[in-house]
């Protein structure tokens, strides 16, 4: 099952057959204690808090 990006509808498809919009999955990516990018998105996290402070 995936959802459009653009106008929320859920498809199996690709491709939105409402809008004509990319269709992704709505789940969450896997967790994994071995995650190679949250060094990198902890740091991002970090500068957008920064930022806002």
């Amino acid at each position: 099952m995936k959802k459009c990006k653009a106008c929320g509808t859920y498809t199996l498809k690709d491709v939105c057959p409402s809008c004509g919009g990319q269709a992704i999955s709505p789940h969450p990516p896997k967790f994994s204690p071995l995650d190679p990018y949250g060094k990198y998105r902890r740091m991002l996290k970090r500068e957008s808090m920064g930022d806002e402070a």
